[in-house]
């Protein structure tokens, strides 16, 4: 080997020195960088949690920057160190080697160069020997040592320091390694930064039964705590329930399939749970049937589902069950109870259990997994039948209270099977005497109204008594038995004699103070009137302060009728209140009178005023406003008159009232004397006792003579003619000494002068008191022969003004009025004016004192004298037509007053036949205290009518009255009295005297008529009535002295008329006396207020009572309970 090939061995062993250090520092450099670059990365996603592209991208980078780099650091390196691939060439090794090596310098390239051209050259042993020289010298240099490996030390640091860097992390912080790597190792998932807080299950096992509820309870651990945590299902996140600070809770209900969440708060989650689900043992389908007692009425019914109930008592359930999951179902009544047995069959499980009380009952439901896993709870209500109850209402009559109409309902669960009016009467001891039970109408039903009408006065009840009513109902209970129910009681107390006192003395004082305060009333309303008509004549028309005016005056007026009302009520009750009392037929009938006259009063003198004041307040016309004032004002002058003659009335009527009662009272004193006497006589009794009895009749015999005699002499003193009660007061302080004698001789054990003292005391008190029975009945024959004096007066000079109250209106209707006797026409009506006024002015007078007088007497009076001022006026202003008009009038009052004064008289010369005693044969006894039959009475009526029909007829010679018949008929109306004197004037008086029987007869039907209605013989009223306005025809007729034809034959048939009545009466009398052993009370009439009162009732029961059928029981029930308040 020459030193060329030495020297091309040394520059090949160059070359892969060379590369080796390419090689080593590649790695080097390799290495530090891919040290760096995992640190970089590990620790940016250690702190940073890189995204999931980010970690792609690293890793990414990394991997192709670490080919790359590989490739060109490691791999070329080793590859040209095994001179694959293009390596550095010779030449390229020399200029390396002589730039390393001074004394080499181009002298290696040289040599390369020169073999290289040694071709070139001619002479190529010289060259080669040139070579080899130059070889030679250079031979001796070791090229190897131009590549220096020890400079790669200068990249130690950078891997040193990494590596260092890397094993301290791994040694202080292995996580920061071990966690970056787990995530790059994952580069396609995001991982969040470590919360925190951890989450923690503390809940029991995950699993539930099937549809029950299952609650999860965590709790939360850390530095730091969320606000809230989150249940997330699916993509659905639920609240949890913050139980404590860092514990959480959530109720999964009814949970049918497992489920699948986790727990996040802060975008923080938990790993994944499940909560799975246990088989349960569960109802799939269940029946209800419900089994009523028959008695409730309610159908059976078959109800598909479970729920607790409200049933009757006795009520059967029958359960039918189907289910699933299930292998025994059980069933328990009450907390603790027993159990009801169940049986299966094919699938399903059925029970039965009948209930009279409330309670719970349980089901049980379980299988092997979950025995008695579960339970369904339901309470049944069980609705006892309760007693029924009874509402009552009581309305009764506003006089007396004696009848009264019980209203409402009977009320049970299911229904009312009897309704019964029950009433006791006790005694003033309180002892029973009577005890009675008397069905009432009813349908039966679950409400049951009912209405009771009842009439105490049919007890015939004696003062002192009680009487103790109420209603009672039964209800149809088959369970337990019917069952009574019943309202609360009432009673009814008959008052005795001193409350009856009592009770009417208030009632007159009530009355008295009511007739002054209307009376007061009506004198301000007639100045109010009299303010009304200056005002309207001031005043051009009818302004606001004029209709406001109008307006006070209706107001006044309604006022007044308000308190008239309030007096008739008080009296009504009076009147019912002395039926207990024994007061004779005279008192009754005054009260009847007196009832007329407050009927009068206020049905048309009062209701006529409102209603012209009304219709004035609505027509607002001045003309007419001021006629009708004048006439209200007129009118209102006639109603003080009828107040003030029911004042008088009045106070008659109580002192009579009153007499009577001290009368009553002195006879039963006197009946105690003779029973004392009776005593006495037998020494049934020793003295002692005999004297104390004395004593106490003396004593009743003080209080009458100091207290009733007192408040009499109070009364005696407001009577216009007071009556001499001296002699009386005498006979009461002679009694009182026999009694003192006689209580005397007591002591001194002398029975036979005591006796006959006590028989003096007992006539002196009889004699009292029928004189002051006398005196009550104003049987003083000489003020009745005054009275009828005075009636035959008037009455004659009524007749004489009627006659010459119709020559003059026929001289008015012959004399023109430009005649010189017309201004003696006037003249003449100004005379009979005068004469008018006097009749006034004495009817009035008498109307005071004499009860008998119609109601309308000051009524006729008043229009008489009305009628006559308004002929004047029209006769002065030449109205001859119009003042003929009212002559006619003022004839049609005068008759009228002619019929009244007729009727007075007949009853006047009754009471004066009677006051001297039945034994003349004089009159006919006083209607209502004749034969006590209908039947008798109806044969006087029948007798007397036949009487008169035989006056009626022409040429009868006398007639009724006892007078001869005139010569001319009494029919006209121009010629009677013009030019006959005084045959004229005795025809009117016979005439007068037959209108004055016929008034009688009337009376007397219309007191049949009550008597019948009484009795309940009230069939006959219409026919009775007809034949009293047949007789009211004849008596106009007789009065205006219309004896013609045509009463002829109303006459006829009147008779005819009569006796089919009298024929009907005697069948009914003898109906009732083949019926009166049947015992029934007899009732009165419903009063009209309480037969209102029930019509209005029951309107608003059928406005009220409308309950669907198709309600369901509890809405039914709550209509009738509503219904039940309404009544």
């Amino acid at each position: 080997m020459n030193n060329y090939e030495l020297l091309i061995q040394k520059l090949d062993a160059f070359t892969r020195k060379f590369y080796t250090n390419r090689l080593i520092r590649g790695v080097l450099i390799f290495l530090s960088c891919l040290i760096i670059y995992l640190l970089l990365i590990s620790i940016g996603e250690y702190f940073l949690y890189f995204p999931a592209w980010l970690k792609l991208s690293i890793i990414g980078i990394l991997i192709f920057a670490g080919i790359v780099t590989l490739i060109i650091w490691i791999i070329i390196p080793l590859m040209k160190m095994q001179r694959l691939g293009k390596i550095i060439s010779h030449e390229q090794a020399a200029q390396i080697i002589g730039r390393h090596f001074p004394e080499v310098s181009d002298k290696l390239l040289n040599i390369l160069q020169l073999r290289q051209d040694q071709n070139n050259y001619a002479s190529k042993v010289l060259i080669e020997a040139s070579i080899q020289q130059k070889a030679e010298q250079i031979s001796v240099i070791p090229f190897n040592k131009a590549v220096d490996f020890g400079k790669n030390k200068k990249y130690l640091p950078y891997l040193l320091i990494p590596v260092i860097l890397g094993l301290g992390i791994l040694i202080i912080v292995p996580s920061v390694f071990r966690d970056a790597s787990e995530r790059l190792l994952k580069p396609s998932e995001n991982f969040a930064p470590p919360a925190p807080f951890a989450f923690h299950i503390i809940s029991n096992e995950m699993k539930v039964p099937m549809y029950s509820d299952y609650k999860l309870e965590a709790e939360v651990n850390g530095s730091k705590l969320p606000n809230q945590v989150y249940v997330q299902v699916g993509d659905e996140q639920l609240e949890m329930q913050k139980i404590s600070k860092n514990r959480y809770s959530y109720t999964f209900s009814r949970v049918a399939q497992p489920i699948d969440f986790k727990l996040t708060a802060a975008d923080v989650y938990s790993e994944n749970y499940q909560l799975s689900v246990i088989e349960k043992p569960m109802l799939e389908s269940f029946s209800v049937s419900v089994e009523y007692p028959s008695y409730t009425g309610k159908k059976n019914e078959e109800l598909q589902s479970l729920s607790d109930m409200s049933v009757p008592a006795g009520t059967i359930l029958r359960w039918a069950l189907k289910a699933k999951h299930t292998n025994s179902i059980s069933l328990r009544m009450g907390a603790v109870g027993s159990g009801v047995p169940i049986q299966k069959t094919d699938d399903r499980w059925k029970a039965m259990a009948r209930f009279y009380r409330d309670t719970s009952y349980t089901i049980f439901l379980g299988n092997k997994a979950m025995p008695r896993s579960d339970s369904f709870t339901y309470h049944m209500e069980v609705i006892p039948d309760l007693n029924p109850q009874v509402q009552m209402q009581e309305m009764k009559d506003s006089i007396t209270g004696q009848q009264v109409l019980l209203t409402g309902n009977a009320s049970d669960d299911y229904g009312i099977s009897r309704l019964n009016f029950h009433y006791a009467i006790y005694d003033g001891k309180k002892q029973l005497l009577a005890n009675k039970i008397i069905p009432v109408k009813m349908t039966p039903g679950a409400v049951v109204p009912f209405q009771q009408y009842f009439d105490f006065a049919s007890l015939n009840l004696s003062p002192g008594q009680e009487v103790n009513y109420y209603i009672e109902c039964w209800d149809n209970d088959a369970v337990n038995g019917s069952k009574m129910g019943r309202s609360e009681i009432h009673t009814y107390r008959m008052l005795d004699l001193k409350q009856v006192d009592s009770a009417m003395d208030q009632n007159s004082r009530q009355i008295n103070q009511g007739l002054s305060n209307s009376a007061d009333q009506a004198k301000k309303l007639q100045n109010d009137m009299k303010e009304m008509q200056n005002q309207i004549l001031q005043s051009d028309n009818m302004n606001w302060e004029s209709q406001q005016q109008m307006k006070s005056l209706v107001d006044k007026q309604e006022q007044l009728k308000h308190q008239v009302e309030a007096i008739k009520k008080r009296f009504e009750e009076q009147k019912k209140q002395s039926e207990q009392k024994n007061y004779s037929q005279d008192v009754k009938d005054k009260q009847e009178a007196v009832q007329k006259q407050l009927d009068n009063l206020l049905n048309k003198e009062l209701a006529e005023q409102l209603k012209k004041l009304q219709e004035m307040m609505k027509n607002m016309n001045k003309d007419n406003a001021f006629q009708n004032l004048q006439k209200m004002q007129q009118d209102n002058k006639l109603f003080n008159m009828d107040m003030e003659r029911i004042q008088e009335l009045m106070r008659k009527l109580e002192m009579q009232m009153k007499m009577e009662d001290v009368a009553n009272k002195l006879m039963d004193l006197a009946k105690q004397e003779s029973d004392l006497q009776k005593n006495t006589d037998a020494q049934s009794k020793d003295n002692a006792q005999l004297n104390q009895e004395q004593k106490d009749i003396q004593k009743d015999l003080q209080n009458v003579l100091q207290q009733d005699m007192k408040e009499l002499d109070k009364l005696n003193k407001q009577q216009q003619k007071p009556e001499d009660l001296d002699k009386a007061k005498e006979q009461g302080k002679d009694a009182e000494e026999s009694m003192e004698e006689s209580s005397d001789q007591l002591q001194q054990k002398n029975n036979s002068k005591a006796s006959q003292s006590q028989s003096k005391a007992q006539k002196q008190l009889q004699q009292m008191a029928a004189g002051m029975k006398k005196m009550a009945q104003d049987m003083d024959p000489e003020q009745i022969d005054i009275d009828i004096k005075a009636t035959r007066q008037i009455l004659t000079n009524l007749i004489r003004f009627s006659f010459d109250q119709e020559q003059l209106m026929s001289k008015v209707k012959q004399t023109s009025p430009g005649s010189p006797n017309y201004t003696l026409n006037i003249q003449e009506e100004n005379r009979l004016k005068g004469n008018a006024k006097m009749i006034r002015d004495s009817l009035f007078a008498l109307s005071k004192r004499v009860f008998q007088i119609a109601a309308s007497v000051n009524k006729e009076t008043s229009d008489l004298t009305a009628n006559i001022d308004n002929t004047i006026d029209a006769l002065e202003n030449r109205r001859l037509s119009e003042g003929v008009t009212r002559q006619q009038y003022a004839m049609t009052s005068a008759n009228n007053l002619a019929l009244i004064l007729n009727e007075l008289l007949s009853n006047l010369m009754q009471s004066q036949a009677e006051s001297q005693g039945s034994g003349s044969g004089m009159g006919k006894p006083k209607p209502g205290q004749g034969k006590g039959d209908a039947s008798g009475m109806m044969k006087d009526i029948i007798t007397g009518q036949q009487k008169l029909g035989k006056g009626m007829k022409p040429g009868q010679g006398k007639q009724p009255g006892g007078q001869q018949q005139g010569g001319n008929s009494p029919g006209g109306s121009g010629n009677g009295g013009s030019g006959e004197g005084s045959d004229g004037e005795g025809e009117s008086e016979q005439i007068a005297r037959m209108a004055q029987q016929q008034a009688a007869l009337r009376k007397q039907i219309q007191e049949l008529s009550s008597l019948l209605n009484s009795k309940g013989m009230g069939g006959n009223a219409q026919q009775l009535k007809a034949i009293q306005d047949a007789m009211d025809k004849n008596e106009t007729d007789m009065v205006n002295r219309r004896m013609n034809s045509t009463l002829i034959q109303r006459q006829q048939e009147i008779m005819t008329r009569l006796l089919e009545a009298e024929k009907s009466i005697r069948n009914q009398e003898e109906d009732n006396k083949r019926n009166a052993n049947t015992g029934k009370d007899e009732q009165r009439p419903m009063p009209p207020e309480l037969q209102q009162y029930l019509q209005s009732h029951q309107a608003l029961l059928d406005l009220y009572k409308t309950v669907p059928p198709s309600l369901r029981p509890y809405y039914r029930k709550m209509a009738e309970d509503y219904l039940q308040q309404v009544k």
